[in-house]
């Protein structure tokens, strides 16, 4: 199954039916810590991951060799593809990794969201572009000779959880869920069985019917 057709399957269903589908699976259900929090609590995020490892620069260098040192960084955004979702990890760095500029510019090569292990920025220009991020905290520093770039399209950990490119992102309110490339099509067809399962459990119990009775017949509630 290509990715787009993927995606939009997903973006069907909501976070509690695909883990319930991993878990059926008997598949572990990687969940990202809760202090990852939605720009736009309302929005779904659902695409394929793209990795950003980065580290301080410690001590802090001139802004000209910092320019030079973030280049490879900036030029990320010219890979990020329709249905991607950037995943970038940032331990031990107190600037802000992500804002509207860059938001534009992941925004206009199709990627869907961003996952962010660090500190956003420019929260007045993202929102303006409806552009959704999850984020851990906040920072207003600029980067540029203080933060570079140390790992692209490499497995990267976020809270004990290890995310892989071609990971499946899916990401709303209620948490981030992560599911692996190889058993994104799996995963998929098990959720889409429990929605149609729920669907009928849901008719029956405004019909009169009690819970119990439905999860007998069809084995969710």
């Amino acid at each position: 199954m290509d990715s787009t057709t993927l995606c939009e399957r997903y973006r069907l269903l909501y976070l509690g039916v695909v883990c319930d589908a991993m878990y059926e699976l008997g598949l572990d259900e990687p969940v990202l810590p809760s202090y990852l929090r939605p720009l736009f609590p309302e929005q779904r995020v659902v695409g394929v991951a793209h990795t950003v490892l980065g580290r301080s620069i410690d001590p802090w260098v001139s802004w000209a060799d910092g320019v030079e040192r973030i280049a490879s960084y900036l030029r990320v955004f010219e890979e990020l593809g329709p249905d991607s979702v950037l995943v970038s990890v940032n331990p031990g760095s107190s600037v802000g990794h992500f804002g509207e500029l860059t938001g534009n510019a992941a925004q206009q090569k199709g990627c869907v969201g961003v996952v962010l292990d660090g500190n956003l920025r420019d929260v007045e220009g993202l929102r303006d572009i409806g552009f959704p991020v999850f984020f851990r905290d906040l920072s207003p520093l600029n980067a540029i000779g203080r933060w570079e770039m140390v790992g692209h399209q490499v497995a990267v950990d976020i809270g004990g959880v290890t995310v892989h490119p071609g990971d499946l992102v899916f990401g709303e309110f209620e948490g981030i869920l992560v599911v692996p490339g190889n058993l994104a099509s799996k995963v998929l067809v098990k959720a889409e069985e429990i929605v149609a399962a729920e669907a009928r459990v849901r008719d029956e119990v405004q019909a009169g019917a009690t819970p119990i009775e439905s999860f007998e017949r069809h084995g969710h509630i």
